[in-house]
């Protein structure tokens, strides 16, 4: 295919008859117009001199240079966020279709390692996914698309559009241990972190509305406090600052139906945004069907979100206001066992100038209802009973505020910031002889104060030192006090090569989830534990990057030691059942190598490829000497992917990933193996009108059965799924 694409790229499709005026449009891989892009004509004589004609597109993405009789020479087109085009030109009338791609890895600029302050150079440790290479991937869901990104993982491999949302933890560089995330997921500079249990609602940003995904790995705790321990992913939405229209309606495999829609525009002082998104399928599967029986079904997903933005500037302040709402409802996989939660969220913002920087003051508030059901399964898998259900309702509530302030020399960060989650337990159990019995545990509690800062210091124009701190405050089970420190320091060795080194301490408290709850998947019941201390964790960090013309590489080496780290620990195993319980497992280390490499062969045509090789074992554990060297279980050797982007004048615009991922351990005892395996996804778009796209995408592109779990019974990935579109973009 890629041969083809190469093939295809090398022919013209821009030579008009006579002379006339430049004119065309700028998009991106997905089809969307690229607003102020930077357009110039440089003439063949003049390379490198003074451009002939400049001009920038519009919000529909079109630009003209007026007549250019006789032009030959180049379009050179520069837009933030993508590699810069050169397309050749010859005399005659033209019009041109520029197609922008993904921009390098030495130009990766991000908000969310300076909390949203500013974009900042993060040489070693941050992946951008932006909008077209999400809308081009065959992926059916963000975290799927995040799968090709390095060390990122969920605690099974299963997609989040048929998982049990308790399993949705996200780990970074193989931090791990049991399904709690020890990664914090925000949407513009929210939570999207269960506030009950710290699992992951990847459906509550509908996907038409992401502008890109920002991934930074290694410690955070100094900026964004305990739920950062790894890392931090943001997802970023679409502005208002233009007038825009996104829609995403497709249909495919397993009776699945999307759409997802997002519009924003400007009136004067006043800018509104509004995206929405549903889901129904019916699911595939999630027992091999070597195991499967009578009880076994598709595990179905049913979801719908949106929210909405309000925002006002006048001079040097503005505000904002913001409601989300999101309802789903799952079936996992046997009749009985269902999960459904509704979710309500309010948020504000406020921000002006201040002593010369700029305060941003912050609050959100909201409530969520959750509900499940367990159930016993007969060993042959030909009946099963209800065995308990929980409804947990509970509130939430976080607020602060920030100042930044830039100096010739230095940038200052500072801010406060508290939150409260309070949550009802109900639970009720149902035994084989007699009545059920209901137990309640209400108005179980978690609160933390904290107060941070950050200071970049600009040591020299191509070194820089960056130090920060924060300090927390936690009541729930007992009151405890943290003190997370990070120093970084940046250098540019030249304009090929960056080097940055980190050295970090990072805490992460157990959450009300692990403190109270219980769980059962399958014939392994997991008890909760209210004498779970908080993690601690250090850790290092070295890195490279370096770029030569159209090609870029990082490579990242890093070493974490995780201290009280909370694991699911197995303390009977029967035929019938086998049962853990979250305790603190003395220490884990992590230590390992990612890299990430971009090469662009031809100006259509982008290469990408990741790899990330984990060392994750339990390294002190008298406390459980049966887990002492054994592998931390959901962490794989390795993850190595690789993808091609590439577009054609008259054909379209394909897209295909493959990665591998190697075998990894269920539990904490190593007794059971999750297998390794390859994936590859594919997919293709074509424009039939400037606002309509048609795509079609396929995942698990060679149906490859692998596993997600063992329960002991082993649980299976999302299979060959064929997905169809369209996708409108106005203007």
């Amino acid at each position: 295919m890629i041969v083809v694409c190469l093939a295809a790229a090398r022919v013209s499709a821009l030579a008009g008859q006579g002379n006339g005026p430049i004119a065309g449009v700028v998009l991106d891989t997905s089809g969307a117009p690229v607003a102020g892009a930077r357009v110039a004509v440089e003439s063949k004589a003049g390379a490198g001199g003074k451009p002939a004609r400049t001009a920038e597109t519009g919000v529909d993405g079109r630009f003209s240079l007026g007549e250019a009789t006789g032009t030959e020479g180049t379009l050179r087109v520069r837009a933030s966020g993508f590699a810069e085009s050169v397309t050749p030109l010859s005399p005659g009338a033209m019009t041109i279709r520029v197609v922008l791609q993904p921009r390098p890895l030495t130009e990766s600029v991000t908000v969310t390692a300076s909390r949203g302050a500013a974009g900042v150079d993060t040489a070693a440790s941050a992946t951008i996914v932006s909008s077209a290479e999400l809308l081009t991937s065959a992926a059916g869901a963000i975290d799927d698309a995040l799968r090709n990104t390095p060390g990122f993982s969920l605690f099974r491999r299963s997609s989040s559009r048929v998982a049990n949302p308790t399993t949705q933890g996200v780990t970074l560089r193989g931090v791990s241990g049991s399904g709690a995330s020890r990664t914090l997921v925000v949407a513009d500079g929210w939570a999207l972190n269960d506030p009950f249990g710290s699992w992951v609602y990847w459906n509550r940003i509908p996907l038409a509305a992401v502008d890109r995904v920002e991934v930074v790995r290694g410690a955070a705790g100094d900026l964004y406090g305990t739920d950062a321990l790894g890392g931090v992913i943001q997802v970023l939405t679409l502005d208002a600052e233009r007038p825009r229209v996104r829609g995403l309606f497709d249909a495919g495999s397993h009776k699945t139906y999307r759409g997802s829609g997002f519009g924003g525009r400007r009136f004067g002082n006043w800018a509104i945004s509004a995206g929405a998104e549903a889901q129904n399928t019916d699911g595939a599967y999630v027992v091999a069907e070597e195991a499967r029986g009578a009880v076994d079904v598709p595990a179905y997903s049913d979801y719908g979100s949106g929210f909405a933005t309000a925002g006002y500037g006048s001079g040097t302040w503005r505000a904002t206001f913001r409601a989300n709402l999101a309802s789903e409802s799952r079936g996992n996989g046997t009749p009985i066992q269902i999960n459904e939660t509704d979710w309500r969220q309010f948020s504000g913002d406020l921000s002006g100038a201040l002593a010369g920087g700029f305060w941003t003051a912050r609050v959100t508030g909201g409530s969520q209802d959750y509900f499940q059901t367990f159930s016993v399964i007969a060993a042959d898998r030909q009946t099963e009973r209800l065995n308990n259900d929980q409804t947990i309702p509970g509130d939430f509530m976080t607020a602060g505020g920030q100042w930044m302030r830039t100096w010739k020399v230095a940038d200052v960060l500072v801010g406060v910031e508290g939150r409260q989650t309070t949550a009802d337990i109900n639970e009720t159990r149902y035994p084989v002889v007699g009545a059920p019995v209901s137990t309640s545990n209400p108005d179980r509690e978690e609160q933390a104060a904290s107060v941070y800062g950050r200071v970049r210091f600009t040591l020299r124009p191509d070194l820089s030192l960056v130090v920060g701190a924060r300090g927390d405050h936690w009541e729930s089970t007992r009151s405890k006090g943290f003190f997370s420190p990070r120093a970084s320091v940046s250098w540019r060795a030249n304009d090929m090569a960056s080097l940055q080194f980190s050295v970090a301490r990072s805490y992460r408290t157990p959450t009300l989830n692990e403190l109270y709850r219980g769980f059962r998947v399958g014939n392994v019941l997991t008890n909760a534990n209210p004498l779970l201390e908080p993690e601690r964790l250090t850790s290092v960090e070295g890195g490279v990057l370096v770029g030569h013309g159209r090609a870029s590489a990082r490579i990242t080496a890093f070493h974490n030691v995780l201290d009280d780290a909370i694991s699911n620990i197995t303390l009977t195993t029967t035929p019938a059942l086998t049962t853990r319980e979250r305790q603190n497992a003395d220490q884990l280390g992590s230590s390992g190598v990612e890299v990430e490499g971009d090469l662009r062969p031809h100006p259509r045509v982008t290469l990408s490829l990741f790899g990330a090789f984990t060392s994750a074992h339990f390294t002190s554990t008298p406390k459980q000497p049966a887990i002492q060297d054994n592998r931390v279980p959901q962490v794989p050797r390795y993850h190595i992917g690789a993808g091609v982007i590439a577009e054609t004048p008259r054909l379209a615009t394909f897209s295909v990933q493959a990665r591998f991922v190697g075998a990894q351990f269920e539990d904490d005892l190593n007794e059971l193996t999750l297998d390794d395996y390859i994936v590859v996804d594919a997919s293709a778009s074509r424009p039939i009108t400037r606002a309509l796209h048609v795509f079609l995408g396929v995942e698990n592109l060679f149906d490859v059965e692998y596993d997600v779990g063992r329960t002991p019974v082993r649980t299976i990935g999302w299979p060959v799924t064929v997905r169809a579109g369209v996708r409108v973009f106005l203007p």
